[in-house]
């Protein structure tokens, strides 16, 4: 059976890396800015000037693991605070960061992809990656 599925376009995935820069130069904290695809490809990053070096990687885990979980990362951190044996177990799974900072973008309540960001604080990362996620309408 054949079926038609709904994607982020680049055009889509840059509107989306705008909103989330212009967020991250308000609140002035320089990121790593990632958009990714229904199965987790990248389709844009970016690395704001004065990033910290580690940014890049935290920001692609935390896209890939919206992505993978359907689900904003921050409910992992969350999960992972009040067990620390589901925190030291989660991250066996390859790529998973389970730090606030990505979300999965919905457009009909169906899945085309994830942003994820990073290099500010936990909450600098969730406004930044809303910002970012709002951009797509």
């Amino acid at each position: 059976m054949v079926t038609q599925r709904l994607v982020l376009t680049l055009e889509d995935a840059d509107a989306i890396l705008a909103a989330a820069r212009a967020k991250a130069v308000e609140i002035n904290v320089p990121m790593a800015l990632t958009v990714l695809d229904h199965a987790g490809q990248m389709i844009a990053f970016v690395k704001m000037d004065g990033s910290p070096l580690m940014s890049e990687s935290a920001a692609k885990g935390k896209a890939y693991t919206a992505v993978g979980m359907g689900r904003p990362t921050s409910r992992w951190e969350d999960a992972g605070a009040a067990s620390p044996s589901f925190a030291a177990s989660i991250t066996s799974i390859p790529g998973f960061t389970p730090f606030g900072g990505g979300l999965p973008l919905l457009v009909d309540g169906t899945l085309v992809g994830a942003v994820g960001v990073s290099g500010g604080s936990t909450d600098d990362d969730i406004k930044v990656a809303t910002a970012g996620a709002q951009a797509l309408t």
